[in-house]
């Protein structure tokens, strides 16, 4: 009888103890998931500027590693912008960032325009070079399927806290098209990937990685209520941002790598609580030995392939301190547009200001300067093209000149004036080619940036022109200007009053 009671009251005891270690209470215990999040990762090692010592991909993995020491239930999450834009990103074309996120263990990208400054076909080749998972939203290609057949959505368990991401690009006309990639609508998109999402199963938060502006942010959040929090692209060079949007957030980390956003997610039974914070990544962050071994290498490579002089510039080579390549005549975009019509013997060459990146100083002309110049790798094409299309262009140079839109035209072999106070589509007082004014019957040998000739920045009009020679067959901008450079051996670049500008 002695033996049965003790048997019962171990029993009993086990399951006691079984019970309070199951006991609601412990299930109800908060749990806390986070996300890290960057972008515009155009260079491989820190960037000095006047904004400070900032960036660089050792830095960035030693904050990783950091989070992920405070709570191993970090995802990282990096919004686009690993190609183009930058010397660096113009001759690797984002293949060494790629390098880099594989080994710091990058979880989910989306795309910004960048991405396809150098055509969908290298686009899909840093795809699949990732060892991470990119996601599109609203790209497809011409038959409506997802850019590269990548997913639409991701859904991320984190200590059982379910975070359903989509990814959403905009201003796709700012980037090379080749036709293959077309930008649904951002909102429609949006609703359908979330849908989707909610069709799988339960989630805990939503979470857009966006590439577009600020007002364009919040009119998500207020179409899409199911998402949550925006991390969207760079507002500034210097400075992150934390923007309440009702009870939403949108949330903005330092160009070129320069900070992370750390948003804490916390699951409380069913209270869920959203906590962002900034994290510098700049000169007080130790580097990551391997990756800095990685930078080091690459940036040891860049010099060789760049140091080498092609000719003497004899004054400087302007960009302006205020983006004046956007707005009036500069001695560099003259340089630029006249290596165009020289490569073709074309009667006008033009050259979108905004594609125009720095200024370079009197002294030796290396190739460094001429990809520096011109980092897209945009072609050069020749193209037909009637009088009055041309003026129709110029119009639309001049329309956005207010906030420096970055399609004002540099031009070769052409004159033309403007009032920029008039209305948009009757700015243009005045164009002469070849000292007579323009022929709108006539029909003028372009050459341009095939970026130019595909409709970026509002240039519709050239649609019905006659390619000559089109980007297949071309060389790039860089490879143009360089040609011209060597062939000139001194550079004399001077304002010779192609632009007026009338107030």
């Amino acid at each position: 009888m002695k033996k049965l009671v003790i048997v019962l009251s171990c029993v009993t005891l086990f399951l006691c103890t079984f019970l309070i270690q199951s006991s609601p209470t412990d299930a109800k215990e908060p749990r806390k998931a986070t996300i890290l999040y960057f972008n515009d990762a155009h260079e491989i090692s820190p960037v000095v500027n006047d904004y400070g010592d900032r960036g660089g991909v050792a830095r960035l993995k030693t904050v990783i590693d950091r989070v992920k020491e405070d709570n191993k239930h970090t995802s990282v999450a990096f919004g686009g912008d690993l190609g183009g834009g930058t010397l660096f990103g113009g001759v690797y074309k984002g293949f060494p960032i790629v390098e880099a996120f594989n080994q710091i263990e990058i979880d989910i990208a989306n795309f910004g325009q960048h991405d396809f400054d150098f055509g969908s076909e290298v686009t899909e080749q840093l795809v699949k070079a990732s060892k991470f998972q990119w996601i599109t939203s609203n790209l497809t290609d011409i038959e409506g399927n997802a850019f590269a057949s990548l997913p639409t959505y991701q859904i991320i368990n984190q200590r059982g806290i379910k975070i359903g991401i989509i990814g959403l690009t905009d201003d796709m006309y700012t980037t090379t098209n080749d036709g293959k990639i077309i930008q649904q609508d951002i909102i429609s998109s949006a609703k359908k990937a979330v849908e989707q999402i909610k069709n799988t199963q339960k989630i805990d938060v939503i979470i857009a990685l966006t590439q577009e502006s600020l007002e364009k942010d919040k009119q998500l959040l207020d179409a899409v209520p199911e998402v949550d929090a925006v991390f969207t692209e760079e507002k500034a060079e210097d400075r992150s941002f934390i923007i309440e949007h009702g009870n939403d957030y949108i949330l903005a980390s330092e160009g070129n790598i320069g900070s992370m956003i750390r948003l804490d997610i916390t699951k409380h039974a069913k209270d869920i609580s959203l906590i962002p914070t900034v994290i510098e990544v700049d000169h007080t962050v130790p580097e990551d030995p391997e990756l800095k071994a990685l930078a080091d290498y690459y940036q040891n490579k860049l010099e060789e392939d760049l140091g080498q002089t092609i000719a003497q510039l004899d004054n400087p080579l302007a960009y302006g301190n205020n983006h004046e390549s956007r707005y009036k005549e500069t001695n560099i975009g003259n340089f630029v547009a006249d290596s165009y019509r020289d490569h073709f013997n074309a009667d006008i060459g033009l050259m979108n200001g905004g594609g125009i990146r720095t200024s370079i100083p009197a002294g030796e002309f290396s190739l460094r300067d001429a990809y520096s110049i011109l980092p897209f790798g945009n072609k050069i094409i020749l193209s037909n093209v009637k009088g009055e299309t041309i003026q129709a262009a110029f119009e639309n140079s001049v329309s956005h000149v207010e906030s420096l839109g970055g399609g004002f035209l540099q031009v070769s072999g052409i004159q033309y004036s403007y009032n920029p106070n008039l209305p948009v589509g009757a700015r243009v007082q005045s164009i002469t080619i070849n000292n007579e004014p323009i022929d709108l019957e006539k029909d003028y040998l372009v050459a341009m940036p095939n970026y130019i000739f595909n409709g970026g920045d509002g240039y519709t009009m050239f649609a019905e022109s006659e390619i000559l020679i089109d980007d297949t067959n071309a060389q790039t901008d860089a490879e143009v200007l360089i040609q011209y450079a060597s062939k000139l051996g001194t550079i004399n670049a001077s304002l010779d009053k192609r632009i007026q500008v009338i107030q």
